[in-house]
């Protein structure tokens, strides 16, 4: 998508919520990686479609897009994991100001650690966390995916090095390169998944588990 398509589209979004744009704001300022607005976008009509009732999401950051989902089905039970103990103390002060703390549960661990613990299965769940990992997270986020759930990925484009071969890859990044490539080639040929790659933000993906 070309920088004239992105900026046309991104004048017609609507407004963000008051607590959103705060977020957004502190995000700007002090570089704390958020869902880009297009992909924002996209969650809400995702989430007001499927109204999920109970929702995954690991990599809570400032709370930002837990919020964002709390807000569009205000009924649903979020959990949120996140692995810097800082985001966790800034996403629970952001969630109590946006008075959904009795919805949303931010969990302060490792996702590798914390998913496989977990039994309550979720309608959906958001994956937005080292891209790296989604391949180590994959086997449990399908074990605690409903049947006709929501499975969406956020950055799967990395920037535009996932491209690249892992070997053509600058080396700090050839591990996080092979890993997200052999992420998506997984989720793709899942037979049990209906599954799309979309170019939203950093590159979305957005599947729906069959059986």
């Amino acid at each position: 998508m070309d920088d004239n398509t992105k900026i046309f589209i991104e004048s017609l979004l609507p407004a963000e919520s008051e607590i959103e744009q705060e977020l957004r704001e502190y995000a700007q300022r002090y570089r704390v990686p958020i869902l880009r607005s297009d992909a924002a976008a996209f969650v809400r009509t995702l989430v007001s479609i499927k109204k999920p009732a109970r929702i995954l999401e690991v990599g809570t950051a400032i709370g930002y897009s837990a919020i964002l989902m709390s807000e569009i089905v205000p009924e649903a039970h979020i959990d949120t994991i996140e692995i810097d103990p800082d985001s966790v103390i800034e996403a629970r002060k952001n969630i109590k100001k946006a008075g959904a703390e009795d919805k949303i549960r931010v969990i302060a661990g490792d996702g590798n650690e914390v998913l496989p613990a977990l039994r309550q299965t979720y309608d959906m769940i958001f994956m937005d966390a080292a891209k790296g990992q989604y391949i180590h997270l994959y086997e449990d986020a399908m074990r605690l995916l409903n049947k006709d759930g929501l499975l969406l990925c956020d950055n799967c484009i990395f920037y535009g090095k996932v491209l690249s071969k892992p070997e053509e890859a600058p080396h700090k990044h050839r591990t996080i390169v092979a890993n997200l490539r052999a992420f998506l080639e997984k989720v793709m040929s899942e037979e049990s998944l209906e599954a799309s790659l979309l170019d939203v933000g950093d590159g979305m993906l957005v599947a729906c588990k069959k059986f």
